[in-house]
């Protein structure tokens, strides 16, 4: 493993802390990196105690739920915060268990007890944390929205402008979404069957709305969906 200064690497964390140079030279925390293909945290044996969790500083890790015919997936990028410790509690009758892949090569920062110990005067890294851990649930709330929409060429058209939202580049053709998708792991996504995205995948390159580069990565042309501009307004309302 090798130990970096957070701040470096996440400096959104650090923006609200009253010493930020102090901050920032406490925040050493060891790191490794997770290779393309399954990852099972479950035979790392951390220890949970005072532990933040592990923070993504790169790469893209899925994490899916089997769930009856079909997987629930999950797409955690840089900035997420993870705890794969966590399940329902042993009181709990669920039984369903995660499974992780590495879609793109990972880089986690371990926010472990001696991490935790040195930000303990700096009360404003666990608040961002918990930002961090609410954002994700927020992310979570909207991707169930959209599994739930009737027509599957709108259900594609949020999910990449939500996709392109935390992954997206401009350029001069268009917004690309930087991370490779296939028709599998998009299907997965939306909470349909494969052929059938493939056939409205198609629909929606031909009408013009997506486009594919030859490395596979998709290009978003116009502007984002009505849908998602409501969504942002429920959410700013007062009886959200």
């Amino acid at each position: 493993m090798t130990t970096i200064r957070v701040s470096e690497h996440d400096p959104e964390l650090f923006e609200s802390v009253r010493d930020p140079a102090a901050a920032a030279a406490a925040s050493l925390a060891e790191t490794e990196w997770l290779e393309i293909g399954a990852w099972h945290p479950e035979k790392r044996g951390f220890m949970p105690v005072a532990h933040y969790g592990l923070l993504v500083l790169e790469g893209v890790l899925i994490r899916s739920v089997a769930l009856g015919v079909r997987d629930g997936l999950e797409l955690l990028g840089p900035g997420d915060v993870t705890r794969p410790w966590v399940d329902f509690g042993t009181d709990s009758s669920i039984a369903v268990h995660a499974r992780w892949q590495v879609h793109q090569r990972v880089r986690l920062a371990h926010l472990d007890q001696r991490f935790a110990g040195r930000m303990a005067p700096f009360p404003e890294i666990s608040a961002a944390l918990m930002d961090r851990v609410m954002r994700r649930q927020r992310f979570m709330a909207m991707h169930m929205a959209v599994s739930q929409m009737p027509r599957l060429q709108m259900r594609l058209r949020v999910l990449f402008w939500y996709l392109a939202d935390r992954w997206g580049r401009v350029t001069a053709d268009g917004v690309v979404v930087d991370i490779p998708l296939t028709h599998e792991l998009i299907a997965g996504l939306v909470g349909a069957r494969r052929p059938g995205v493939t056939s409205a995948l198609g629909e929606l390159q031909r009408s013009g709305d997506f486009g594919r580069r030859d490395d596979g990565r998709w290009i978003l042309h116009g502007e984002p969906p009505t849908e998602l501009q409501l969504a942002g307004a429920h959410e700013a309302s007062p009886a959200a």
